[in-house]
């Protein structure tokens, strides 16, 4: 005869296991909700509408207000979490450049790459520096993988300035950047193409 199982003990395992599953599928749906309030915040503000209110976001992600409210603390947390699931979709649009070949044509892929990485995080990151009020450096990532690729995409030009290489890559850095971006597209009103023109005029112009 099977001796009896001590009171309380049967199916502590399978209860723990459980309990860990349901906390685990918590976890997960409130990771799903989070990501939805996220892309719908991002999809409103590519469709024109740049400063898009809680309730708006609310019913494009198809949840409650108070549920928006309870994965962020608040929109400017929200907007910085839109910033940063934008900058990773965009990642692959920015890459290394072999230094050797023509300057030209490494110039011009350099300023073409640009052109994709700024045009497709304008919206969101223009939003969310006015929501936030500059207070955050919200390209910071993107800004070092984009020096790195001027350091080594143009080592050879830059190498041989011996002394005055450091401010030729300051200089590039500038030049190449998304203020120069954002003022050529947004204070100048250029298109997207002549704004490509101009920042690769001006790098050829200061590699020589």
């Amino acid at each position: 005869m099977a001796e009896p199982r001590p009171e309380g003990r049967s199916g502590t395992g399978a209860g723990r296991a459980r309990s860990s599953v349901a906390i685990d599928g918590r976890v997960a749906r409130g990771a799903r909700t989070r990501y939805s309030i996220v892309e719908a915040t991002i999809d409103l503000i590519e469709s024109g509408n740049p400063r898009p209110t809680s309730r708006q976001v609310a019913a494009a992600a198809g949840v409650s207000v108070r549920l928006v409210f309870h994965h962020f603390d608040d929109v400017e947390m929200l907007y910085l979490d839109a910033v940063e699931l934008q900058s990773s979709r965009t990642r692959s649009l920015i890459g290394i450049i072999p230094p050797h070949g023509p300057v030209g044509l490494r110039v011009a892929a350099i300023c073409h790459q640009r052109r994709q990485l700024f045009e497709a995080i304008a919206p969101v990151l223009t939003a969310a520096l006015a929501r936030t009020g500059n207070r955050y450096d919200l390209l910071a990532d993107r800004r070092a993988l984009l020096r790195h690729q001027l350091v080594v995409g143009l080592r050879p030009e830059i190498l041989s300035r011996g002394p005055s290489a450091p401010v030729l890559l300051e200089s590039l850095d500038v030049a190449a950047g998304w203020q120069s971006w954002t003022s050529l597209r947004v204070e100048a009103r250029r298109s997207a193409d002549e704004a490509e023109q101009v920042m690769a005029y001006t790098i050829i112009g200061l590699l020589h």
